[in-house]
């Protein structure tokens, strides 16, 4: 325990002294010492120069060696997948990114899927532990100990043991199947927009609506995983039916689903076909006002849909990320006004509103740093 506490905090603050550590954790300084030539022996740490004087010895400073291994991250989009390759530290080495159609099965995505790990497998550099593990986020509820999706409604996914397939292909790596939101939730607390949070949900806004949550630093899943399948509270009991069978569920209102609806409704089929993306409509939105008020109603419908979460979590901050994230403050600021209008406590219980950093590499981002977490620095550090 006491060799992940010293990692993790060379990692954060690098570079750092052996004397810095010591101060800061408390150990003594010859089991200071005695660890780090144990990272050091074990790759995950090296000297990376002579460092400031404060009155004795210059000190030899450490840093977190972030080439000892690579990465391998996915998401499985609703209708593409990509796939990262990192090092231990999210820079990405490579990517790809492929489209598919959901009516293409089940067999043939995984298939796909598999040739997308083969060829980041392929790309990884050298390094002392070569590729430590592949994580998956998939937009479905996943039991998290087996990786089984139990039930993906947008792909009519049930009960597929996504995780063992991967592991009779890869049986030397961990593989970790987990819900895509939380994934990216995961994403940003080591790497994005909420490294600066304890407490932060993560809204993942496409097709559907799905969160992550981070309590104390920490990933929070729930009972059975179902921590986060917000998207599935009713905001209108006399609602539009959704794909997972109830009626009026908040994806339907805060999605891409809406805004589709909507378009078909105002007679802009031209932004319908496969070129459509939320970035080109915002973008486009600049000078026609149609395609605003659009954009704002999705907003204010987001903003009613995160007082529940606000309420339920009373969290530090909210991030949105997802397709409509890339509408920036078409969307955001809409669903700002409508929470700071309806909340019942002003400004202390107000959370921040902001826009993912990671964008739409967050969940591939975030698998990569699950197989981080379940190798090198265990979560139960990651408040140091």
């Amino acid at each position: 325990m006491n060799k992940q506490l010293v990692l993790k905090l060379i990692r954060d603050q690098h570079p750092i002294s052996r004397a810095d550590i010591a101060k800061t954790t408390g150990l003594n300084k010859a089991t200071v010492s005695a660890l780090v030539d144990e990272l050091i022996a074990e790759h995950f740490v090296h000297e990376s120069g002579i460092g400031e004087s404060t009155g004795g010895r210059r000190p030899l400073m450490l840093r977190f060696n972030a080439d000892a291994g690579s990465l391998v991250g996915v998401e499985l989009g609703v209708n593409y997948l990509y796939a990262v390759l990192t090092n231990l530290n999210a820079d990405i080495l490579w990517e790809q990114r492929r489209s598919f159609r959901p009516s293409e099965g089940q067999e043939a995505i995984i298939g796909e899927m598999m040739e997308l790990i083969e060829a980041a497998i392929r790309r990884a550099p050298a390094t002392p532990y070569g590729v430590m593990g592949i994580g998956i986020g998939v937009p479905g509820v996943v039991h998290t100990e087996s990786g089984t999706v139990i039930f993906a409604p947008n792909l009519r996914w049930d009960d597929v043991a996504l995780a063992a397939v991967l592991r009779q292909r890869w049986p030397e790596r961990p593989v970790i199947v987990e819900n895509e939101a939380k994934l990216a939730a995961l994403g940003e607390k080591w790497f994005g927009a909420g490294n600066e949070f304890a407490h932060f949900v993560y809204i993942s806004a496409g097709i559907g609506i799905g969160a992550g949550v981070v309590l104390h630093h920490q990933l929070y899943r729930g009972v059975s995983g179902l921590a986060g399948e917000i998207g599935h509270h009713t905001i209108d009991v006399n609602g539009i039916r959704c794909s997972c069978g109830n009626i009026g569920c908040w994806e339907m209102y805060a999605s891409e689903k809406y805004i589709e609806r909507r378009l078909a409704e105002e007679g802009r089929s031209e932004w319908l076909d496969d070129r459509f993306s939320i970035a080109a409509m915002a973008l486009a939105a600049e000078s026609d006002e149609q395609l605003a008020r659009i954009l704002e109603e999705t907003g204010r419908y987001l903003g009613v849909g995160l007082l529940q979460v606000i309420y339920a979590y009373n969290p530090e901050a909210v991030i949105i990320g997802g397709p409509l994230a890339q509408a920036g403050e078409y969307v955001i600021g809409p669903a700002r006004q409508e929470v700071r209008k309806r909340i019942l406590v002003k400004k202390e219980s107000e959370p921040s509103i902001i826009a993912s950093k990671l964008k739409e590499k967050s969940c591939a981002i975030g698998a990569a740093a699950s197989v981080l977490e379940a190798v090198v620095l265990p979560p139960e550090f990651a408040a140091v």
